[in-house]
């Protein structure tokens, strides 16, 4: 089914043009790419004597563009084209207001099920809609959703928020909530309560420079390897060197995230480039740590021969690669490149769960990366890093054996 959104930068007061940035888009270019993104095929913007559709079209980016289909026309030409283009669903949006994403999915979502109007149940939001495959007279529709009455509160339903905006005084309020909005329920302690702090603050100084959120995935990447061939080189300062970095490469991966939530930058290209650049830091730095253990340590484990900590470092990398390949394989079956996507089997609800599959759940929560990669910088400030490894060798085989199971029996 077509789905068309529309939004009439007429409303705006003088002080807030459809030009006016917040959080690195323009007013206009924010809800035209966020439409884009949450299931509309075309967005319609309407022009008029003050924003004129040179001005309009200026204000929108070529990456909003390459999204999808935008139009410009006058108030008078609407009806006209919305005749042409025949669409099933048509969702008018106020271009006075900032939503929270998940508002417009259920919208587009809603409208596409056939509901219009109140239907929609998204009226304090100021969404309405018409839901028709059949012919309508859409000169006394798109009347009827302009004259639709104004709200001039914020709104917070189950549904989510959106915040209206009446002076140049509300961009920041909008910031605020658009960054606060890229806090997950997924995040593990440490990075509630350090790690993210970190990130949206580096996230609001670049959201508006043309670093995207793939660049910020090769940073990541290099900072994984540079981590990794310090660990290799072995010694306390080469271990401090290693884990210091192994932290900062896990507060910046969040910054990638957090850059295309806001600024609607999202792409399986992108999930990818995030994910595996994640396995693969993960994966070099167990064995930079077993083979700079092997080569500087004679104590501790060193006692049954050095080579102990080769071993480790290539079992923890052999089950983080043999669990790479089993949830890259579900991943690419589904068009997918995010692994928050994958189907933990051990994590599903269930009334009464095996001992086996809370003591995996219980395993999973333990090794949240967050908070291994924190304590790896403490064991490196504390000159024991490499002792990490007894930890996460038998883990991530025990994860590996897991994954793999849950593969061979057909569990999604």
């Amino acid at each position: 089914m077509t789905t068309i959104a529309i939004t009439d930068p007429g409303i705006l007061p003088d002080d807030l043009p459809p030009d006016l940035e917040i959080a690195g888009l323009s007013l206009i270019d924010r809800i035209a790419r966020m439409c884009l993104v949450s299931g509309v095929s075309t967005v319609v913007i309407v022009s008029d004597a003050r924003w004129s559709a040179s001005f309009l079209s200026d204000a929108l980016s070529s990456a909003t563009r390459r999204r999808g289909e935008v139009h410009i026309v006058d108030s008078e030409q609407v009806s006209e084209l919305l005749r042409d283009l025949k669409p099933g669903c048509v969702l008018a949006l106020p271009a006075d207001r900032v939503f929270q994403r998940a508002v417009v999915q259920r919208a587009v979502e809603r409208c596409k099920a056939g509901r219009s109007g109140e239907q929609l149940g998204l009226a304090e939001h100021q969404l309405y809609g018409i839901a028709s495959s059949s012919v309508r007279d859409w000169k006394s529709d798109w009347s009827a959703l302009r004259g639709a009455t104004p709200s001039s509160s914020d709104a917070r339903t189950t549904e989510g928020w959106s915040l209206r905006l009446s002076s140049p005084a509300d961009i920041a309020r909008a910031e605020d909530a658009l960054f606060n909005d890229c806090r997950k329920p997924q995040d593990g302690v440490v990075s509630r309560y350090l790690n993210r702090h970190l990130s949206l603050s580096m996230s609001r100084a670049l959201v508006a420079t043309p670093i995207g959120p793939n660049h910020i995935s090769v940073v990541t990447f290099s900072l994984g390897i540079a981590a990794a061939l310090a660990a290799g080189v072995g010694g306390y300062a080469a271990f401090l060197v290693a884990g210091i970095l192994y932290q900062l490469n896990s507060v910046i991966d969040g910054v990638d995230g957090e850059l295309a939530r806001v600024r609607y930058e999202f792409s399986v290209l992108g999930e990818w480039l995030d994910t595996v650049s994640d396995d693969l830091s993960d994966l070099l730095l167990y064995i930079g740590l077993g083979v700079g253990a092997w080569r500087t340590l004679d104590f501790g484990l060193a006692t049954p021969g050095p080579d102990i900590w080769l071993y480790l470092g290539l079992a923890a990398g052999a089950g983080k690669l043999a669990s790479m390949i089993v949830y890259y394989r579900w991943l690419i079956a589904r068009g997918r490149g995010d692994l928050l996507a994958f189907e933990w089997s051990f994590k599903a609800e269930e009334a009464s769960p095996s001992p086996l599959k809370r003591a995996l759940a219980l395993l999973h929560y333990a090794f949240r990366k967050d908070f291994i990669v924190f304590v790896a910088m403490l064991m490196a400030i504390g000159g024991v890093l490499p002792y990490l490894l007894v930890v996460l060798a038998p883990g991530n085989v025990i994860v590996a054996i897991s994954v793999v199971l849950q593969q061979l029996r057909g569990q999604r």
